[in-house]
């Protein structure tokens, strides 16, 4: 996040995500795949928001 401007909510929310995303790998024998927890977390970041965008269905379809 650049810290030369005000975060916005989205932004924050990313933040959050990186937050509890970390927290499930806190355990010790996780700490020599830094990358790859990287790109799990990117790969789950991107889900996330698609299906935030995603338009819900409605139940007569």
């Amino acid at each position: 996040m650049d810290q030369s401007r005000t975060p916005t909510p989205a932004d924050m929310e990313r933040a959050a995500f990186h937050e509890q995303f970390l927290r499930t790998f806190a355990d010790p024998r996780f700490d020599g795949l830094h990358d790859a927890v990287a790109a799990l977390e990117e790969l789950a970041w991107r889900q996330y928001c698609e299906r935030q965008q995603a338009p819900s269905r409605s139940s007569g379809a």
